[in-house]
């Protein structure tokens, strides 16, 4: 799969570690524009182990071509309150799909090489310093120690990045810890998510049975403490139950999400992107649309860094800029509306339920929802139903307070 496998050349224009979604297609679109890119991938195959759900909407097909990867579409959720209630959102036609997520990565990242990207598989970076205007990164690939040197270096290295703590780029300022597991034989129409609200269930966040062609994906995020303890709960309750008496596992995943909003992105010779950056919706959990929309930003600063020779922090600032003005502003709000509701009380989550579960509230969902962009549905249902004020926080009510007329 992979041709391009370096063995001598050490000097690269850029050089990106990680070689997930935002890794992968950056790596791609700066060797599209001539340039010599090294990809750098500590596990030894692109896109294991799995991280996520892979539930996407068809916008990310905008930024990659591998819609091959699709094994399952969405258009609907199902909600079960603290109590079991449940509540249904159809949307009637595809809102989101399922990729099988291993595929999707390599997909991209075979796409890279196809435009000229070099691959360093199971090699992982073990430093990263300045020197002499560009930045040396130190690799052992395979216990075999090399040093590649860059003119700017990318950090698409995950939630707890390297290339951010090397340059002093701020930390997530919390990770949710969250674990899912796939399993075959789960019941249930496949065009529906479940979704599990509840204190008791996943405080802080919720649970899920996403549909994935043969098999399901089971999991949730929690606030804090053991999400895989939380997940066996979580098994045993009648309202998931329901759906995976019988069902056998076959793959567990651990993940986490980073939460916080990164006054800084960049350095002198250095970028991050994707969850480096925080750049994770926090309503949802899931980044791999905002990472390659924040990664199209990046490809295109660093590629406008190189035609001038410039590789200053002034110069790659513009790509924060940049992803901060558009769908920098959404992450906000998604962070916002994310504080709120995780501090609510499984009593508040009923009223809501009662709130929602009217049909003019379902109908407003349907038609405006959006899993990319939450705040719009948001705003929607405040302004038709302003008992929702009272469920949000200080900083959510400061947004709202700037986008809504109540």
């Amino acid at each position: 799969m992979m041709p391009h496998v370096v063995t001598s050349a050490r000097s690269f224009d850029v050089v990106v570690i990680g070689a997930g979604p935002a890794g992968g297609y950056l790596a791609g679109k700066v060797a599209a524009a001539g340039y010599d890119v090294a990809l750098v991938e500590e596990h030894r195959e692109i896109g294991e182990p799995i991280q996520c759900g892979g539930l996407v909407t068809p916008r990310v097909f905008e930024y990659v071509r591998c819609k091959e990867t699709i094994i399952g579409a969405v258009h609907g959720a199902e909600l079960f309150s603290p109590s079991g209630r449940r509540l249904v959102i159809d949307g009637h036609h595809t809102q989101a799909v399922v990729v099988q997520r291993a595929m999707f990565d390599r997909a991209i990242a075979t796409d890279a090489v196809r435009k000229g990207a070099h691959t360093f598989l199971g090699a992982q970076a073990q430093s990263a310093r300045r020197e002499d205007g560009r930045v040396a990164v130190s690799i052992d690939q395979d216990g075999a120690p090399r040093t590649l040197r860059a003119k700017i270096l990318v950090g698409c290295d995950g939630v707890r990045s390297n290339v951010a703590k090397w340059f002093n780029i701020l930390r997530p300022r919390k990770i949710l810890p969250g674990f899912e597991v796939e399993m075959t034989g789960v019941r249930g129409d496949a065009g529906f998510v479940k979704l599990f609200i509840g204190n008791e269930i996943a405080p802080g966040f919720f649970g899920w049975i996403i549909p994935s062609g043969d098999t399901a994906r089971v999991g949730l995020c929690v606030g804090e403490g053991n999400a895989y303890a939380y997940l066996e709960r979580m098994l045993q309750r009648p309202e998931v139950k329901q759906y995976t008496k019988g069902a056998q596992p076959i793959l567990y995943i651990a993940g986490g999400i980073p939460l916080g909003f990164p006054r800084r992105t960049y350095a002198d010779n250095v970028l991050v992107v994707g969850d480096a950056a925080c750049q994770a919706k926090a309503v949802s959990g899931g980044g791999i649309f905002t990472s390659l929309t924040c990664s199209d930003f990046a490809s295109r600063t660093v590629i406008e860094a190189l035609e001038a020779n410039d590789y200053s922090a002034r110069v790659l600032h513009r790509y924060h800029k940049a992803w901060t003005k558009s769908i920098g502003k959404e992450l906000r709000k998604d962070l916002a509306i994310h504080e709120s509701f995780a501090r609510l009380r499984d009593d508040q989550f009923e009223e809501l339920f009662d709130i929602f579960d009217s049909p003019e509230m379902r109908l407003l969902i349907e038609k405006k929802g959006d899993i990319d962009f939450p705040s719009k549905v948001g705003w929607a249902l405040i302004k038709e139903d302003p008992r929702l004020l009272k469920y949000v926080g200080k900083a959510l009510r400061a947004m709202i307070v700037k986008n809504v007329v109540v």
